[in-house]
């Protein structure tokens, strides 16, 4: 990939998971409004803004970060499965996607779901397990940006036999 289309990739992949992390944060911060006393009268609207931020946030982030990720994996120096960073990073994004999806997105359209037809209905382990969810998520995405930035690790063993393979053919 040659350095001008690398930046622009680059670019948007920095940016679709900053902001997937700071939406992630978002609903961490709305669960925590949610949660609280002064909240009880905001249940519902909280609850649709966490399943509208799910739907228009996070879904995206998670598959433009996901996509160009691959793209920048695949096309630039650092390969998909030649540095440990990039294959734990993979990992951690599939999975934040999949818990994303399967539990918090879940638990918001189940705790939407009873405070619209009763605002002061008690969502009872709805509510902790959807802070817990928001905090893994945080978690996670945190992780995945260290990973970017301190690499660590160094190569997997795909990677010390393709840079062998090319010493030999520099010889």
């Amino acid at each position: 990939m040659k350095p001008p289309a690398r930046r622009v990739w680059l670019v948007l992949h920095v940016s679709l998971s900053v902001g997937w992390l700071g939406g992630s944060y978002a609903m961490l911060v709305m669960g925590v409004v949610a949660l609280s006393s002064t909240g009880k009268p905001l249940r519902p609207a909280t609850y649709e803004l966490l399943h509208i931020s799910d739907t228009a946030i996070m879904i995206p982030g998670s598959l433009g970060a996901l996509v160009t990720g691959l793209v920048l994996a695949l096309y630039t120096k650092w390969r998909v499965l030649h540095h440990w960073w990039v294959v734990t990073k993979l990992v951690l994004t599939v999975f934040a996607m999949i818990f994303g999806y399967a539990y918090t997105a879940q638990g918001v359209k189940a705790a939407l779901a009873a405070t619209l037809a009763d605002p002061g209905a008690d969502i009872g382990s709805l509510e902790p397990g959807l802070l817990a969810g928001s905090v893994v998520m945080l978690v996670v995405l945190f992780l995945a940006t260290v990973l970017s930035i301190v690499k660590p690790w160094g190569r997997t063993g795909w990677g010390r036999g393709s840079r062998s393979r090319s010493r030999a053919v520099v010889r």
